[in-house]
C-alpha cells in the first residue's frame, strides 16, 4: 500500500513538473503564431515569428524528450540510455539561447575535446534550468558557461555574477517549488528542482555556491568524462 501511495505521489509530481516546464515553450509557439494570423504573415517580419516558431518547437521537443527520460529513471522502469556528449557545442547552444539584461555578456569555456558519457537530453535540461536562472537574476557583469575533465569524470559549471542566494536559501533551492522569499521574476521553482533529478539521474551530482551580492557558481559533476580526441575513452584528469 505505501509503495502505491508513492508511486501515485510520484506521478502526480510528475505531471505538475511537466506542465509548468511546458508552459514556457507553448507559450511562444501561441504568440507567434497569433501575430503571424493577425497579418505578420504579409510582412517582411514574417520568417523572423517563424524563426521563434521553429526554435520553441525544438525546446519543446527536447523537453519532451528530457521529461519522459527522467519519469522512466525515478520511476525504476528504465536507465537512462548514455551516449558520448559533446560539452562544448551543448554549452554554445545553451548559451546562445538565453535572454540576458543589456551589457551582460554570456562566455563558453572550456576544452573542445571535452565530452560526458551520459544522455544528451538530461544534461542539456538540467544546464538550461540553471543558465536561464542565472540569466534571470543577473542584471550587469557575466554569465559564464565552463567545461572541463577530472580525475576520470566530467564537470560543467555555470557562474553568474547576480544578485546571489542568502544563506538560509541554499540548502532549499533544489526543492521541488522553493522559490524563496523574494521571486520577483515569477519562476515554478522547478527548473532547479529538475536540474538536479536529472543530474541524479546519470549518476551525478549538483554542488552551489553563492554570495548574495556577488553571485552563483552551480557545479555538475558526472562519473564518466571522456575526450573526444581520445575516442571516448574515459579521462585520466
Amino acid at each position: 500500500m505505501a509503495e502505491r501511495v508513492r508511486q501515485e505521489s510520484a506521478e502526480r509530481e510528475f505531471v505538475t513538473n511537466a506542465a509548468h516546464e511546458l508552459q514556457s515553450p507553448l507559450t511562444a509557439i501561441v504568440s507567434a503564431i497569433e501575430v503571424l494570423q493577425a497579418g505578420a504573415k504579409d510582412t517582411p517580419d514574417r520568417d523572423v515569428f517563424l524563426d521563434h516558431i521553429e526554435r520553441a518547437s525544438a525546446r519543446l521537443a527536447r523537453l519532451v524528450r528530457a521529461l519522459l527520460v527522467l519519469a522512466r529513471a525515478q520511476s525504476g522502469t528504465e536507465a537512462p540510455r548514455t551516449e558520448l556528449v559533446a560539452l562544448e557545442p551543448l554549452l554554445a547552444e545553451v548559451a546562445s539561447s538565453l535572454k540576458t539584461a543589456e551589457g551582460v555578456s554570456v562566455d563558453v569555456s572550456g576544452p573542445p575535446d571535452a565530452a560526458v558519457l551520459g544522455n544528451r537530453d538530461l544534461i542539456e535540461q538540467a544546464v538550461l534550468n540553471v543558465a536561464e536562472n542565472a540569466a534571470k537574476y543577473t542584471e550587469e557583469g557575466r554569465i559564464e558557461l565552463a567545461a572541463h575533465l577530472a580525475g576520470g569524470g566530467a564537470e560543467i559549471s555555470i557562474s553568474d555574477t547576480g544578485r546571489g542566494i542568502p544563506s538560509a536559501d541554499q540548502d532549499r533551492v533544489f526543492q521541488r517549488f522553493y522559490r524563496g522569499e523574494v521571486d520577483a521574476a515569477g519562476g515554478s521553482g522547478l527548473g532547479l528542482a529538475i536540474a538536479r533529478a536529472a543530474t541524479e539521474a546519470m549518476g551525478g551530482e549538483v554542488e552551489l555556491e553563492s554570495t548574495q551580492g556577488k553571485g552563483t557558481v552551480v557545479r555538475f559533476r558526472f562519473p564518466q568524462g571522456a575526450s573526444l580526441i581520445e575516442g571516448a575513452s574515459l579521462s585520466d584528469g
